[in-house]
């Protein structure tokens, strides 16, 4: 499940920077504000690359846009989007973000291609809180004349569950904006109804991009817990003139979700006993976890199961 799970946020996420418009949206209300003094956004361009290997790919998605210096065009820098795959922080991802560049590197350098500055940007969708890590914090105990030997690596780290939400909003491309609310609220499903009110009151004509849209609700569907009458409630502040086609686009989806909970119901009517034996026992131990007072991470931990699939069950069993 978890597999699953994060398979959708990284095709979402890819999906949600595959426009360069909608990226450059991105960057220009998100990386700090030295850098965006210091790039051209008018060149920034998808390189249709990746850095990833085989021994990163249990930890990172990735996405490399070129981007010139303002006032040297021929200067360029490479701005990579690391895609953060596990449901809870790692203090090991500065490390993994090392092994990335300087393997990128060392591979220009064996291929005698010239070298770009990588600007490293960890994207994290989580939950949890998680504030930017540094090398340092995992080198306890050394005095300052051994930790001066520590490597300092610069990166970006953008945390979802830290952006505010007037930033989101305000971004100058409603199908990112759309998009982040989407990704950053997928837990809370009032915020979400209420932000998505807010956006798609005010959509416009040069937004009306319906291949991107309508993923962002299948986005929507899967991974969050909208009920209906919020459904209704958004639907209701849409402006009339893109109402009928958001409309006939999300009970599209829901036809769609219909029709594979039916085929992965007839899947699990063929499951044998003791498997449901075995997910009856795990929601069992969810819930005795909880009402005893365990943390969500620590449940799913002990259950084997994905955070998701730990709150899907609490919720189901009115716990949350």
């Amino acid at each position: 499940m978890e597999d699953k799970i994060n398979n959708i946020h990284d095709k979402f996420v890819r999906e949600s920077f595959s426009d360069i418009e909608r990226a450059q949206a991105f960057f220009e209300k998100m990386l700090p504000t030295e850098l965006i003094k210091q790039l051209d956004f008018n060149t920034l361009k998808d390189t249709k690359e990746s850095y990833i290997d085989k021994e990163l790919s249990e930890y990172f998605s990735d996405l490399v846009f070129e981007v010139s210096l303002i006032g040297s065009p021929e200067t360029k820098t490479d701005v990579v989007m690391l895609f953060e795959h596990k449901s809870t922080p790692d203090k090991h991802v500065l490390i993994q973000v090392g092994y990335y560049m300087f393997a990128h590197y060392f591979k220009c350098v064996r291929q005698r291609k010239k070298m770009k500055v990588i600007i490293p940007v960890i994207y994290y969708q989580g939950q949890k809180k998680w504030t930017a890590p540094q090398p340092i914090d995992l080198f306890a105990g050394y005095p300052d004349a051994i930790k001066q030997y520590i490597p300092n690596l610069n990166h970006v780290f953008i945390a979802l569950h830290s952006i505010p939400e007037s930033d989101l909003l305000s971004s100058r491309n409603t199908l990112m904006a759309t998009a982040l609310v989407a990704q950053k609220w997928r837990f809370n499903p009032i915020k979400l109804a209420d932000d998505l009110m807010k956006i798609l009151s005010i959509f416009e004509d040069k937004d009306y991009d319906w291949n991107f849209l309508e993923m962002t609700f299948v986005y929507i569907n899967n991974v969050s817990e909208l009920e209906t009458e919020d459904v209704k409630k958004i639907i209701s502040s849409i402006p009339p003139k893109i109402k009928e086609n958001i409309m006939t686009t999300y009970s599209k989806i829901k036809e769609e979700g219909r029709q594979e909970g039916r085929q992965e119901g007839r899947q699990e009517g063929e499951q044998t006993g003791i498997q449901k034996g075995e997910y009856k026992k795990q929601i069992e131990v969810v819930l005795n976890c909880f009402d005893n007072k365990l943390p969500i991470p620590l449940i799913a931990n002990i259950t084997q199961l994905s955070e998701e699939d730990v709150i899907k069950i609490l919720k189901e069993h009115k716990k949350i």
